[in-house]
């Protein structure tokens, strides 16, 4: 099948003209031709229509190849030219090409223009198709710069070494660089976090998302400190960016300032603290009186008692006010470690033997059915361990508490190092994770800020949590992290992250 062909030729013989013609013919082309003598005739002939191709003669009495070429060459279009001479020297054809001609031959040696001008065409498509790719590419780089500089979120771009590469005009405004003086620089030295409770530096997300190749996102705001050192509190996300064979050429960042929202959700927390120090003051006020009134009571009547003469009733009165002595006891002391009122003694010690003696404690004639998983070589943490003892009570007493006609409780202990995933973003550094599960009826969403923060005790909450609130001061002051998850009928986790003692050695612990 013929292929059609825009032939121009720059040529003042007609005769000379025609042959190449029958040779593009005879090449299986069906070429459309012109042929132009001058300047201003192939000007007007590139206006005119689209040209696959231009053959000129070196040579024409008022016009050569040079000024054609530099005509084409003044209109921007891409059409490959070929020249032609009946003879031309090495010099010659060299500066033809240097000028920027595809290729160039002899009219005694035009066996070679059918092959070149297929070339020149294949070539001539290629740069079209490279052009229109090109165009698109800009296009939609365009686009997406448009999107990032009208979102709200900060966006950072890294190659596959964590290289900064973009940074939208949010970014920007965050960290206080500019896209030209932050490109090439490391993520880490531009996108600075810490800690908001240790103050320590956080992991680099884009290192940890190039390392495992999935999104890394923060559990918490963290602190950003940016190039004037200004704290932000912001949140972030980071993932993989992946190219066409579906490998990882870089990561997005995307993160956002909560520091306003914080400062709202504080002023939230403050307000819910003095109602619910309200609550807990009118509440204990009213438990400790009914204490006394009870503790009088049964004084009174073992006086009486004891004015007849009758010591059993007597002592059974005293036995009595001595119970009610000690769960006044009992309640002062939860509120003492709720209060943080006395800081724990601490020892480098293994919570392993604690945890074995408290579940062998409380879980004693229940027909709960427990198992305790305990690597051979535990880390030590530096524990108070009257302390660390009551918040293993306390939990598993609100275990047994949640399964009276059984259950089973899943408690398991394993060393973190820092840096592992499933620790939370405000812990750094090694830690000892204690899981503890049961499949009792578990704890509703309306009593879990009970268990998780004690400013948010309320009447119920102190009736009920006051034992599991004192869990989350006991760890707190250990400088550690409870974790609580549960769902209403399918049981509760509690997880405790202890700190890594920096003095003793593991040891190897048995259940």
């Amino acid at each position: 099948m013929a292929v059609p062909l825009h032939c121009l030729q720059v040529e003042d013989s007609e005769s000379d003209a025609a042959l190449i013609v029958r040779l593009l013919k005879k090449a299986k082309f069906q070429v459309h031709g012109e042929r132009v003598e001058s300047a201003k005739d192939l000007r007007a002939a590139l206006i005119r229509q689209h040209w696959d191709i231009i053959i000129a003669d070196f040579h024409l009495p008022s016009f050569d190849a040079y000024k054609a070429l530099s005509v084409l060459q003044e209109t921007g279009l891409d059409i490959p030219f070929i020249g032609i001479s009946g003879k031309m020297g090495n010099e010659i054809a060299a500066e033809m090409m240097n000028r920027g001609a595809a290729d160039y031959m002899t009219k005694n040696n035009l066996e070679r223009l059918v092959p070149v001008v297929i070339r020149e065409l294949r070539e001539a498509e290629t740069r079209k198709n490279r052009k229109i790719a090109e165009a698109a590419l800009a296009a939609e780089k365009e686009r997406l710069w448009t999107t990032l500089c009208n979102i709200g979120e900060a966006v950072i771009t890294t190659d596959i070494q964590g290289t900064i590469t973009l940074l939208n005009p949010a970014a920007e405004k965050a960290t206080r660089w500019s896209t030209v003086e932050a490109t090439n620089r490391s993520l880490s030295e531009v996108f600075k976090l810490l800690n908001p409770h240790t103050r320590k530096p956080c992991p680099n997300p884009a290192k940890l998302s190039l390392e495992t190749g999935d999104r890394q996102e923060s559990h918490c705001p963290n602190l950003l400190i940016d190039r004037h050192g200004v704290e932000h509190m912001v949140t972030y996300s980071a993932l993989p960016i992946k190219g066409g064979s579906n490998e990882v050429i870089g990561v997005i960042l995307v993160f956002r300032d909560v520091t306003e929202k914080e400062k709202i959700g504080e002023i939230l927390r403050n307000s819910n603290k003095l109602k619910s120090i309200g609550i807990v003051a009118s509440e204990i006020a009213h438990n400790f009186s009914n204490f006394l009134s009870s503790i009088m009571g049964n004084i009174e009547l073992a006086q009486e008692y004891c004015r007849r003469k009758n010591l059993t009733k007597a002592m059974e009165r005293l036995s009595l006010t001595l119970n009610i002595f000690n769960s006044a006891k009992d309640m002062t002391q939860q509120l003492f470690t709720l209060a943080q009122g006395r800081k724990p003694i601490l020892k480098a010690m293994s919570i392993g033997p604690i945890l074995c003696q408290s579940a062998r404690f409380v879980l004693r004639g229940s027909k709960i059915v427990y198992e305790i998983h305990l690597p051979e070589s535990l880390w030590f943490c530096d524990l108070d361990e009257n302390q660390m003892g009551l918040v293993l009570d306390n939990i598993l007493l609100n275990s047994r508490k949640a399964m009276p006609e059984g259950g089973s409780i899943s408690i398991a202990v394993e060393n973190m190092p820092a840096g592992s995933p499933d620790i939370p973003a405000q812990i750094s550094g090694d830690v000892v994770r204690v899981s503890i599960f049961d499949t009792g009826s578990g704890i509703g969403p309306e009593r879990l800020p009970c268990v998780s923060d004690p400013s948010f005790i309320d009447k119920q909450c102190l009736e009920n949590e006051l034992e599991l609130s004192s869990v989350y001061s006991v760890i707190k002051q250990h400088g550690g992290l409870v974790v609580v998850e549960s769902q209403i009928g399918k049981g509760t986790t509690f997880l405790l992250y202890i700190p890594r003692s920096k003095t003793g050695l593991p040891t190897k612990t048995k259940s």
